[in-house]
């Protein structure tokens, strides 16, 4: 269960205290992945209620409240648990290495079961039951935007993770959201706890089983890519540093 020294203040997706139960760090995630989903179901069903034919207003709705509520979540409540809300950021850490397995299990687990109670208390508060849309297997357009959603968040969480200023992490994630929200034709789930909770909501979010099931899989091949991309980004910064030292340059 053990986790990385916690040696940075203010790190952005890995907690301060790693020693922390395990179990209390995924109670976390499962309440931060609640809300999120709360804010992503909910604007869907307001922007649905009171923007009816305004769909670019109701997009900036959207990706204002998913984006938002993410931020202050891991300003929130990241320092307990890393802030993650997203089994593609645990599972990236886990395959670099930087968490165990135990760990990603629980916290994989709690996302999707906190967004599944996300999901249901938004449609609950709305009045209204679960409503699939798009039937059927996505176009190849939409599972590319998919796998562009996930690339690209998981550049930016994966960057901020190496960078210097651990504290600006939530407000790029927030506004690689805002932008992808609004540029992809899938609305970038980009998060395989909410777009799973999707299955559960009602309004112009939900998804069908198997829309949400391939859009899951594009994510984890975005993550597989924004892994390699970020490697090889980082690990030429790691030789560079380790060469100049070496020389005394």
């Amino acid at each position: 269960m053990a986790e990385l020294p916690a040696t940075r203040e203010a790190a952005c997706f890995f907690e301060v205290d790693g020693t922390l139960h395990v179990l209390r760090r995924s109670f976390v995630e499962a309440v931060g992945a609640c809300l999120l989903t709360v804010a992503m179901v909910g604007s869907g069903l307001a922007v649905e209620q009171k923007l009816a034919g305004e769909p670019i207003a109701a997009s900036l709705v959207i990706a204002i409240s998913i984006a938002g509520s993410l931020v202050g979540l891991i300003i929130a409540l990241g320092k307990v648990s890393g802030g993650h809300y997203n089994p593609l950021i645990t599972i990236g850490q886990w395959l670099r290495g930087e968490r165990s397995t135990v760990c990603t299990i629980c916290y994989v687990v709690a996302q999707v079961v906190g967004g599944i109670v996300g999901s249901t208390i938004a449609t609950t508060m709305f009045g209204t039951t679960a409503a699939h849309i798009a039937d059927g297997v996505p176009s190849f357009g939409l599972i590319t935007s998919e796998f562009v959603a996930a690339t690209g968040l998981l550049i930016i969480v994966i960057g901020c993770g190496r960078s210097s200023r651990w504290d600006t992490g939530p407000f790029a994630v927030g506004a690689w959201l805002t932008a992808a929200i609004l540029a992809t034709p899938s609305t970038s789930y980009a998060n395989p706890a909410v777009t799973i909770a999707a299955v559960f909501a009602g309004g112009p979010v939900a998804l069908t089983v198997v829309s949400a099931v391939t859009f899951v899989a594009a994510q984890i091949v975005g993550l597989l890519a924004a892994i390699v991309i970020t490697k090889v980004a980082f690990e030429q910064d790691k030789r560079n540093a380790v060469k100049v030292v070496a020389t005394g340059g």
